[in-house]
């Protein structure tokens, strides 16, 4: 199973009620997060839409450039040695 069909089988403890979540995986993707009701559409640079995968609670978008299925995520970062640690700066 694909990272991207991981991480379309369930929702993430981060969700808020009417709003899509992007979620930064340590050495990953960006998991996009819909509720129920929200839909996302995903176009290339002339305007085509991507097919998403129907009744998904999630999308996985490709960071380290690795990915066969872009801008879908498929592992590859993981075979590709990507790190990335990007954090939201804390308040305080």
């Amino acid at each position: 199973m694909s990272e991207h069909e991981q991480a379309a089988g369930g929702r993430s403890s981060h969700a808020v009620p009417g709003c899509a979540t992007i979620r930064c995986r340590q050495d990953g993707p960006l998991v996009v997060e819909l509720p129920e009701g929200i839909r996302l559409r995903v176009i290339d640079p002339l305007g085509a839409e991507f097919r998403l995968p129907d009744g998904k609670p999630a999308v996985a978008l490709c960071r380290c450039g690795a990915s066969g299925s872009k801008p879908f995520c498929d592992g590859s970062h993981r075979a590709s040695g990507f790190r990335d640690a990007s954090a939201a700066p804390r308040q305080g």
